[in-house]
């Protein structure tokens, strides 16, 4: 014999209408005798007026047919879903069992027992209850007395973590977190690295859940889960604070106080180091300064002393068509503040962003530049060679003269328009050995050590300090070509005239 339960039809929606039941048709295979039915005993009537109303007042075949109703919404009787008993339950119901049952579990971990409550266990109950129904619904009685429905649960890691510490302490040790420190020895900030730490894999515990409430039931107490251990990195890590101290050590050479976006007055990391406390967060591992507000208002006390200059003008030597030869006196520019109102808690708010320029309110004057034109006169026929200044070509004055000796004939000192393009404080000339000793075979017949001052114009003739003879002035014609000079006025000459100064040679 073969049973088919099927789908009712026309069962009551309340409204009177369609409240013929539909009975179930029960198939013979051939040559199969009719079965025999039989009607269990009913329990004795409860003293209840709403059995009395049931037994009395509602026909036997609208009470079959709500049994077929229920039978739609009911999941089968000796399911379970997650460990759970849900049979004859609705999917709201089965959810509710599904999550109560979770939570009250008890789970035996490393010789210590917790709720599911009590580790943040959870599940998608809904989505298991549904499932339980979709795969075992009462109508289909083949599904009666079996199957099982199972979801993956999830733990809170935190909750977990922290019942899991108190219940078995021996599962855990702290990791250390990493530390910024300023080293006095390099002037820089350092890391002293952090250490991981040893816990519970609660990622490794949920799955561990999942499996053994997908087993099934057991018998004789809490579920017995393993613990596996594994590293716990701390929340400061060594990356964490070699970053922060590389966003401090990088703002060195910037750091102090500025005014207008112009540093006016540096300070050293070793200075600030004394202003802040550095410590990581033990939750987040975010680094965080903590301004000492009493050592900021003592550093800052004579800022005004320390940051107030008047201003310096730049000072470049130029040839004439103006192009800047060489810098005589950097520029400066002014700076003055009046008050350092406020000042300590801008340092701080700087200070706790990791900023090191500290930006002030007060006046900035802007230096000029100030330009030299030199040039530079040697008159063959008079024995002179003379140096000029002034703000511009064309203004300039005579400054120094001085007598010198020139080259003797047919090594003579050439005429012409030239420009410096070279100077040594001192040099071995002609054919020398590194000793300043003559080398013969070389390409002049002399050697002359430890000339100084020189100051080359065209090819081998310069200016230079001459010890060896002191006759300077018209008609002398002494030397291999050079302008000879007294040794001071050389050294003169040497800090006069710079690379591109202009040098003329008359007769």
């Amino acid at each position: 014999m073969t049973d088919v339960a099927t789908k009712p039809e026309g069962v009551s929606d309340g409204s009177g209408a369609g409240d013929t039941p539909t009975a179930v048709t029960t198939v013979l295979a051939p040559g199969e005798a009719t079965p025999e039915v039989q009607w269990a005993q009913a329990d004795p009537p409860k003293k209840r007026h709403l059995g009395a109303w049931l037994g009395f007042g509602i026909p036997t075949g609208l009470v079959a047919a709500g049994a077929v109703v229920a039978s739609l919404v009911l999941i089968a009787p000796g399911v379970t879903a997650a460990g759970a008993p849900v049979g004859l339950m609705t999917q709201g119901a089965a959810a509710e069992a599904v999550a109560t049952h979770l939570a009250d579990t008890e789970f035996t971990i490393g010789g210590a027992t917790l709720t599911g409550e009590e580790l943040g266990l959870s599940i998608d109950a809904q989505a298991v209850a549904g499932d339980a129904f979709e795969s075992y619904p009462a109508w289909n009685l083949g599904t009666w007395g079996q199957g099982e429905a199972s979801g993956t649960v999830t733990i809170d890691a935190e909750k977990a973590t922290e019942a899991l510490r108190a219940a078995v302490p021996d599962l855990y040790s702290d990791s250390v977190n990493a530390q910024v420190v300023f080293d006095g020895e390099s002037k820089t900030y350092t890391v002293e690295e952090s250490q991981a730490g040893q816990g519970v894999d609660v990622k490794a515990l949920a799955a561990s859940v999942t499996e053994a409430i997908a087993a099934g039931p057991t018998e004789g107490g809490p579920i017995e889960i393993s613990a596996t251990q594994a590293e716990v990195e701390a929340a400061a890590t060594t990356d964490e604070a070699q970053a922060f101290a590389a966003k401090l050590n990088d703002q060195a050479d910037a750091a102090g106080f500025y005014l207008q976006d112009e540093r006016a007055h540096g300070v050293t990391l070793g200075e600030i180091q004394s202003w802040m406390d550095i410590q990581a967060d033990p939750e987040t591992g975010d680094f965080a300064v903590t301004p000492d507000m009493g050592a900021i208002e003592e550093a800052i006390k004579d800022l005004p002393a320390k940051v107030n200059q008047d201003v310096v003008n730049e000072k470049v030597v130029t040839n004439s068509n103006g192009d800047h030869l060489h810098v005589l006196q950097e520029g400066q520019n002014g700076f003055g503040i009046e008050s350092t109102e406020g000042v300590a808690a801008s340092i701080a708010d700087s200070l706790k962003g990791g900023d090191l320029q500290f930006e002030l309110q007060g006046d900035v004057v802007k230096f000029e530049t100030q330009t030299v034109f030199r040039r530079v006169e040697v008159d063959k026929s008079a024995g002179m060679t003379y140096m000029y200044e002034g703000p511009k070509s064309g203004e300039e004055k005579l400054t120094a003269s001085y007598p010198v000796a020139f080259g003797k004939p047919g090594y003579d000192t050439q005429t012409g328009h030239y420009t410096v393009y070279g100077q040594l404080t001192q040099q071995n000339m002609g054919s020398c050995t590194p000793d300043g000793e003559f080398k013969p075979g070389g390409s002049y017949d002399y050697c002359t050590a430890n000339v100084k001052w020189v100051t080359y114009f065209n090819g081998d003739q310069g200016f230079h300090g001459t010890y060896w003879h002191s006759n300077f002035g018209p008609g002398n014609f002494l030397s291999h070509g050079c302008v000879n000079m007294t040794e001071a006025a050389a050294e003169h000459m040497y800090r006069f005239a710079q690379v591109g100064t202009e040098v003329w040679v008359h007769d």
